[in-house]
């Protein structure tokens, strides 16, 4: 099924990969499945009795987190004029695309995003895992590293990892300047003491 595309949105701040984890004032995006399910009730209902959503997943759809997404498939040319937004903001999302789409990924996100605008990136950090690795320990490392150790988890899986200086340098390739890493809420980002939920990531902010 496929959702018709938002080309002007209400809303100037955008959220991409936003999963559960939806905001006031923000356009929510993302490309779960669930986004579609939620729009069809009687299937999320029939799902939870198949013992196929989790409590938690289940709680996403009794409140509304999921209706409230929009999709957004990052791999591809958004569907928003440029300069649309005031804003954006990503969390452990750049880490599950490949190289190649994550450049592809800043490069639409600087187009769709104002002059002056902000962007924030929340990314787990390289250098904090690679000092916790813990050699008697390899097989829960990697587990964790790289989201899981099956093929039937591809699509969660993590392609690439980015410290202060690989994010730097992709952000700034993309055309952005200004590039500062941040602290947990801490920026210059709208609402950044409310959209950051994951303290032990990398936090950068670049300059549209």
């Amino acid at each position: 099924m496929t959702l018709p595309r938002r080309r002007a949105p209400a809303e100037t701040r955008l959220h991409f990969g936003a999963f559960d984890d939806v905001h006031d004032g923000w356009l929510n995006t993302d490309v779960t499945p669930h986004l579609v399910i939620a729009r069809l009730p009687a299937v999320a209902t029939l799902a939870r009795r198949l013992g196929r959503l989790s409590d938690e997943r289940w709680a996403a759809y009794e409140d509304g987190r999921f209706a409230r997404l929009h999709y957004l498939d990052l791999t591809r040319r958004f569907p928003y004029r440029d300069g649309t937004f005031e804003a954006a903001f990503g969390a452990h999302v750049l880490e599950h695309l490949t190289p190649e789409e994550a450049d592809g990924t800043l490069r639409e996100l600087h187009r769709v995003l104002r002059p002056g605008a902000v962007l924030r990136i929340a990314v787990p950090d390289l250098d904090r895992e690679i000092a916790a690795y813990e050699p008697a320990a390899a097989d829960a490392f990697l587990a964790g590293f790289l989201q899981g150790r099956s093929r039937s988890r591809s699509r969660h899986r993590h392609w690439w990892h980015y410290n202060e200086a690989n994010l730097r340098a992709a952000l700034e390739r993309a055309g952005f300047h200004d590039v500062r890493r941040e602290g947990f809420r801490a920026g210059r980002l709208p609402d950044v003491e409310r959209v950051d939920v994951r303290p032990e990531s990398l936090f950068m902010e670049a300059i549209a």
